[in-house]
Parts: C-alpha cells; sequence; structure tokens
C-alpha cells in the first residue's frame, strides 16, 4: 500500500472509524462518505508507504469542493488531525487520498492564469452591456457527472448584464481546461467545456441566447492563450500529469484552505 487514511467519528481518533487504503497501482482513491460519516467525522491521520509521499483532502462538500483539511506526508510520515476544529466539526462530506512521487514540479495555476483571463475577458467584452463582476475563480474539478472519466482546470467568472431601464441580471460563466500528455509526453490543454448561467426573470432567456455564443465562441481564444503558457513546457518531457485541488500543499503536516483558492498542476519529470 501507498497511502492509508483513518477517519473518525470523535476527536482523538475515537469512536467509529472509516479506514482506506490507496495502493501504489492508482494516483487517487475518492471518496464520497456513506449516511454514517457523513457530516459525522472529528478527526483523521494517515500515513504514506512504499517509495510514495501522499496527500489526504478532507472536504467539507461532496464532489471535492468547499474548505479542506489535507495531510501532507512524505514517505514513512504518519500525519494527522487529532481535531478538524469548530468550524469544520461534523462537516465533511468528501475526500481525496493521493500517491505522490518524489521529484515532481508542483505548479499553482491562479497565478499563471487569472490576469491574462481578466484582460483577455475584458477585451471580448468591451463595447457591449456585460462587464466581469469580480475576479474569476481557478480551481480543480474533479471527475464531473457530465464527464465523469476527467478533471479540468475550471475558470468561473461572474457577469454584470446591464439591461435598458431595467435591473441588472447576473450571469456565470466556467471553462473547463483539459490538461494531458502527447505521446511524447510533452503538456497540452485546451477548453473542453464551456457551462453559462444567467439568473432567472423575464429577460433571461433573451440574454442567454444573445451571451452563450460570445462566450463559447471566446474559448478558441482561451485555447491559443494556454498554450502559449504551456510553451514553457515545451522542452519538457513528462511521465505523469495530474491535478491536486486549491493552492499548492505546504511543506506543514497539514492545511486549511477553499478548494476555489487555486488549482494546482504537478507533473513528474521522465528520468533521464
Amino acid at each position: 500500500m501507498a497511502v492509508h487514511t483513518d477517519f473518525y467519528k470523535d476527536i482523538n481518533f475515537g469512536g467509529d472509524v472509516d479506514s482506506f487504503t490507496l495502493d501504489d497501482n492508482w494516483r487517487y482513491w475518492w471518496i464520497v462518505f456513506g449516511s454514517q460519516f457523513t457530516n459525522n467525522i472529528s478527526s483523521f491521520r494517515s500515513t504514506a508507504y512504499d517509495g510514495f509521499d501522499g496527500n489526504t483532502f478532507a472536504f467539507t462538500e461532496n464532489h471535492f469542493l468547499g474548505t479542506y483539511l489535507s495531510l501532507n506526508m512524505q514517505e514513512g510520515w504518519t500525519s494527522w488531525w487529532s481535531y478538524v476544529g469548530d468550524s469544520l466539526n461534523d462537516q465533511i462530506e468528501s475526500a481525496l487520498l493521493v500517491n505522490r512521487n518524489k521529484n515532481e514540479l508542483v505548479v499553482g495555476l491562479k497565478d499563471q492564469i487569472a490576469d491574462d483571463f481578466k484582460t483577455g475577458m475584458d477585451a471580448q467584452l468591451a463595447g457591449t452591456q456585460v462587464s466581469r463582476n469580480g475576479d474569476p475563480r481557478i480551481y480543480t474539478t474533479f471527475w464531473p457527472g457530465y464527464d465523469p472519466g476527467k478533471m479540468f482546470v475550471s475558470i468561473e467568472q461572474g457577469l454584470n448584464v446591464a439591461v435598458d431601464w431595467w435591473p441588472d441580471y447576473d450571469a456565470q460563466v466556467r471553462y473547463d481546461i483539459e490538461l494531458a500528455l502527447d505521446g511524447a509526453g510533452t503538456v497540452q490543454g485546451w477548453v473542453a467545456w464551456v457551462y453559462v448561467w444567467v439568473e432567472g426573470g423575464i429577460f433571461s432567456g433573451d440574454i442567454f441566447d444573445s451571451l452563450q455564443p460570445q462566450l463559447v465562441n471566446g474559448a478558441s481564444t482561451l485555447t491559443t492563450k494556454i498554450q502559449e503558457k504551456l510553451a514553457i513546457f515545451s522542452s519538457f518531457h513528462f511521465s505523469s500529469l495530474y491535478l491536486l485541488p486549491g493552492t499548492p500543499p505546504s511543506s506543514s503536516f497539514g492545511d486549511i484552505r477553499d478548494a476555489k483558492s487555486d488549482s494546482t498542476l504537478v507533473l513528474w519529470p521522465k528520468p533521464f
């Protein structure tokens, strides 16, 4: 086995326990807790074995979102939360166990993407009645129902739609970016899905019909920008590419973070 984690109903590793072991043939073990443990976890601990480092992430929402607590282990380490804290006690609904290779390249993607995305979106929307509402949220989407075999770097942007002589409408666009290695081990990326939402109201249908094609057309420009960003890796070849939630894990035993604070890309170089 490579990562083993025990989740407990009580503080200090007491009460009923739900245990999971991730062997070294898999990158992830994803967990959606059943009724006995959903929103009933107060402590947990994890150990990394057999040549792997590891992480365990415990989330306050299904689908690996919300606030999360992580455990960060080097090979042979055991890390733990003897109490998840008052604000997160009995709030955990899903979890991820992750096998980590040694000597990986770890990149937080928000700083790489956000500014260029804002500049491009503002240029695309210039002269229209639509504007950005706040900054984009960049995060990892794991195995969504609409594409359950994939994980994505999601860019979620709130929008404001001004309507003549009527209150403004809220809207949102989300671009799901797929990253993968080609046959040579070079990183490739593209927009795989576009989601557009407009709040309900008298004009919501008309706004959606006007807005959605514009935002979908913007996917090709975003794909071009993504490929330009990934060109920094063009001279490197990798054996593995995968994603983690949030910002890159720290060197501490664990972290408390928001899953929508960032998306972390992990690359494992091919041996020379």
